[in-house]
């Protein structure tokens, strides 16, 4: 699959998740957390995101997979 059809994935579902990174380079796109609701988007928000230690993977690419896998994948099916 390609980096494109990764992010074309993740346009779609549209359900707030966030591609986050870490300081030590580690990649997750998350959909557990919290923010306040825009009420003219856009405009500023302040967002917290859990990550579990099994999210976090080396290259975007790795993170765009694991999550189209796991949320994605199986809602085209």
């Amino acid at each position: 699959m390609t980096l494109e059809e990764l992010i074309e994935g993740l346009e779609r579902t549209g359900d707030g998740c966030g591609l986050i990174s870490d300081d030590a380079g580690h990649w997750a796109v998350s959909t557990s957390g919290m923010q306040n609701v825009p009420m003219n988007p856009p405009e500023d928000i302040s967002t917290s995101f859990f990550v579990e230690a099994a999210e976090w993977k080396p290259t975007i690419r790795e993170a765009l997979q694991a999550y189209y896998d796991e949320h994605v994948a199986g809602d085209e099916s």
